[in-house]
């Protein structure tokens, strides 16, 4: 009996237990979600220009895809980032709307967009100094297309950059860029010089720096061009540097450009006594670089003594603008000694030294009046007068063939001349080029000087019509390209060729000489000569120290030809064919106060020759 009911009482527990873990588990069990409705329609609204299979196709929803919120952001996103919609709503994103009605287990989603305007043309406005139709081939927006707004924002990057590489500062104004009617409108602003504010000028007026530059007051800025400025400022020879600057803040679409100089010493004092092969020499001279602040030329130099036993004087005066368009005047007169050859001429024997009665030389008096002109930047035309009495000594040295270089007489000379610079600095290029092409149309009337010890001078006399044609060609390389400032020094490969020709028959004071100095370093001056001549050089130029340089040269040419082959000079004879002799050296550069001095130490097959000069040969 004690069993029995144990066995009910057990029982009643195991089902109480079972009736308890079922209602836990149903407790515990997540109800069952019921899947997701199907796309069963897509409608697009307002959708114009735009076929509404591209909209789809964007959006990337299609008929019978479950449909989740993450996949209606999505489409959202994606139309969105196309570009073509929400240009007519303060947000953006308010361009796209996608609803969805669900009707038991199916889905009808609908796409509302507002498609951004038709460009039904296209104004740009404030282009400046790039054409509107230039502007215009740049865009990627075109008319009668749905306004992109991406394609426009790459297409304001297109303009920045266009104007970027030409040198302007340009940009397109954010707040009234936009549609209004079909017509987009892209004003574009471009920077102006408001103003240019000179300092530290103290001699020179402001005038003389101004006419130097291009851009102007009121001009569109151009950095390029303002590069240039600085270089052609610079290239006046009238200033140590020019610094620009600029006005902050500056306004928009206005540049006030700053320049900072410093000027050079410009005037110069020279008293001199020398010795040499022609006696003792005295000089003295002065020269304005900047005479009243104007950047006019004026210089003047007397020297007295030498063999002539003469005073001899030259003034100079240059105005270097005219008028607006750069014209300069140079005015030169003279009355000097030219010792043609510092050395004898003669051609009889056992005379071996200077004296009064066999140095050859010739005294120039005249004037010459050249005017210039530049056009396409880079090139000067010239075209210069000069007259000029030349005289003689009567030598009592000379037999009846060298007899044939004492020509007393005048000369008058036109000449033309064309100029061609890519120079990064005048003064000393590390860049870039020169050349020279000359013209001159000469006459003169020659006579001879005299006769003695029974001889009768023949040889070229009475009028002589000639032309000389030459050309001067020089290149400046350096590994690092063009300066912007001349106090960058650089090492530098410098190379020119010199050519010249002549028709007709030329005085002897109008030959082609070569030799010395400016020519053929490590030969006499003026060692060779003729009417015709060659000469190539080359030399490797090395910064030692901030006013120092150093220079290998190598030089190589001849002068030939023309009526005086036989006229000897130092027991050396003139020759009729091209002969060319070469010249090796080392020199230094040297800057001073009172300017640049060149030495140079020249090796030839006639020995060794010191030259001593002004400034760099080429």
């Amino acid at each position: 009996m004690f069993f029995a009911c144990a066995t009910v009482r057990l029982r009643a527990v195991i089902v109480v237990l079972s009736v308890f873990v079922a209602a836990a588990n149903t407790a515990n069990a997540s109800p069952q979600q019921p899947p997701p409705p199907k796309i069963a329609d897509i409608i697009v609204l307002g959708s114009n220009k735009i076929n509404k299979t591209s909209v789809l196709a964007t959006s990337g929803l299609k008929v019978g895809d479950p449909l989740t919120q993450d996949l209606l952001d999505k489409a959202k996103r994606q139309l969105l980032q196309t570009g073509n919609y929400g240009g007519h709503k303060t947000d953006p994103n308010d361009g796209i709307v996608i609803k969805a009605e669900i009707e038991e287990n199916n889905a009808k989603v609908v796409i509302e967009v507002d498609e951004n305007d038709v460009v039904r043309g296209i104004q740009i406005t404030g282009s400046g100094p790039i054409p509107v139709k230039t502007i215009q081939n740049l865009l990627s927006t075109k008319e009668g297309l749905v306004l992109n707004m991406p394609t426009l924002q790459q297409d304001v990057v297109k303009i920045r950059n266009i104007y970027d590489e030409k040198g302007y500062q340009a940009f397109v104004d954010p707040d009234n860029v936009g549609m209004k009617d079909g017509i987009l409108n892209i004003p574009i602003v471009v920077g102006k010089i408001s103003n240019i504010k000179l300092t530290g000028l103290k001699k020179t007026r402001p005038f003389v720096v101004l006419r130097e530059m291009q851009q102007k007051k009121g001009q569109y800025f151009n950095i390029a061009q303002i590069k240039r400025d600085l270089t052609a400022i610079l290239n006046t020879d009238l200033f140590e540097n020019v610094e620009p600057g600029f006005g902050y803040p500056p306004p928009p679409g206005n540049v006030e450009l700053n320049l900072n100089i410093t000027e050079k010493r410009t005037g110069t004092v020279e008293l001199a006594v020398g010795y040499g092969s022609q006696g003792i020499v005295g000089r003295a001279g002065i020269g304005e670089k900047n005479f009243l602040g104007k950047g006019q030329e004026v210089n003047l130099s007397w020297e007295t003594g030498g063999r002539a036993n003469r005073n001899s004087f030259e003034v100079g005066f240059t105005e270097p603008w005219l008028d607006r368009r750069h014209t300069s005047l140079s005015i030169n007169l003279f009355d000097k000694t030219v010792y043609r050859f510092s050395q004898q001429i003669g051609s009889l024997t056992g005379i071996s030294n200077n004296t009064d009665d066999n140095v050859y030389f010739e005294t120039h008096t005249g004037g010459q009046i050249t005017v210039s002109r530049p056009f396409l930047r880079v090139y000067r035309g010239f075209v210069g007068l000069r007259f000029d009495n030349i005289r003689v000594p009567t030598l009592t040295s000379l037999n009846d063939t060298d007899l044939a270089v004492l020509q007393n007489g005048p000369i008058a000379n036109l000449n033309l001349r064309l100029t061609h610079n890519t120079r990064d600095f005048d003064l000393e290029p590390a860049s870039g080029g020169y050349e020279i092409f000359t013209t001159d149309i000469g006459r003169a009337d020659l006579k001879p000087v005299t006769t003695f010890n029974g001889l009768t001078a023949t040889g070229v006399f009475g009028v002589l019509n000639y032309q000389r044609f030459g050309i001067d060609a020089r290149r400046y390389i350096s590994t690092k390209g063009r300066r912007l400032n001349p106090k960058d020094k650089r090492t530098v490969f410098a190379f020119r060729m010199l050519a010249g020709t002549s028709n007709g028959t030329l005085p002897f004071s109008e030959l082609y000489y070569v030799g010395g100095a400016e020519t053929l370093r490590g030969y006499n001056e003026d060692r060779f000569w003729g009417s015709n001549m060659i000469l190539g050089s080359v030399e490797l130029r090395h910064p030692l120290a901030n006013s120092l340089t150093g220079v290998l040269f190598t030089d190589a040419g001849d002068a030939w030809g023309g009526p005086y082959e036989n006229v000897r000079l130092q027991g050396f004879t003139q020759h009729s064919g091209f002969s060319p002799s070469v010249g090796v050296g080392l020199g230094l550069r040297v800057v001073t106060p009172i300017g640049p001095i060149r030495i140079d130490e020249g090796f030839g097959r006639e020995g060794a020759h010191t030259h001593f000069s002004i400034g760099h040969v080429f």
